[in-house]
């Protein structure tokens, strides 16, 4: 994998040095120079600054831009990447398996931490507290099975899916409702005339 990112920053370097830069370089001394010549009044340019957009070519500026952009985006994916699979091996190295949190207030939170076959609710704050160990296993398999629900996140998704479709069902319900009392309406009309 290192070697795979580094290939690919390699590459990246090159395409960057092999495209044309444009440098604007003084002519004449340095800006210490410049200021020290003839005392407080500055010599006068002798040599005018050509336009800045005179050479440039707009469509290689985007073009590099959007390159640049995405070499950006494209080092800080990989950086959250490594990152994220160095916190997971460091996590599953550890005595200590974090389950989940709720935030009280300003730094105070109550955390749930698996050790060994029990879990542990502590306290956070000022000072960390034991709240409560829990023991029991089919207590322990509960709220284990309730955490990788939530981590996975597909429990929330089909509620509200679930609650998506009943909205429509309803809606659609109401709507079917309000034309068959017009048509209703109408045929009693009709047969009134």
């Amino acid at each position: 994998m290192r070697q795979h990112m580094i290939g690919i920053m390699i590459i990246l370097l090159f395409l960057g040095l092999l495209m044309p830069q444009q440098v604007m370089a003084a002519t004449e001394g340095s800006v210490t120079d410049w200021l020290t010549e003839n005392g407080d009044e500055p010599s006068a340019p002798q040599e005018e600054p050509a336009e800045v957009g005179a050479n440039t070519n707009i469509f290689f500026l985007l073009i590099k831009l959007v390159f640049y952009t995405i070499v950006v985006v494209g080092l800080i994916y990989l950086l959250i990447r490594f990152l994220s699979k160095r916190q997971q091996k460091l996590q599953h190295h550890s005595v200590f398996t974090p389950i989940g949190g709720t935030p009280l207030g300003n730094n105070k939170s109550v955390q749930m931490v698996k050790v060994g076959d029990s879990l542990y609710m502590i306290g956070v704050g000022d000072n960390v507290n034991l709240l409560k160990e829990i023991e029991d296993k089919d207590e322990v398999e509960h709220i284990l099975s309730q955490a990788e629900d939530q981590k996975s996140g597909f429990s929330f998704m089909n509620q509200k899916q679930a609650g998506i479709q009943e909205m429509i069902q309803a809606s659609l319900k109401k709507q079917r409702n309000k034309r068959k009392n017009v048509w209703d309406d109408g045929d009693e009309r009709d047969d009134d005339k």
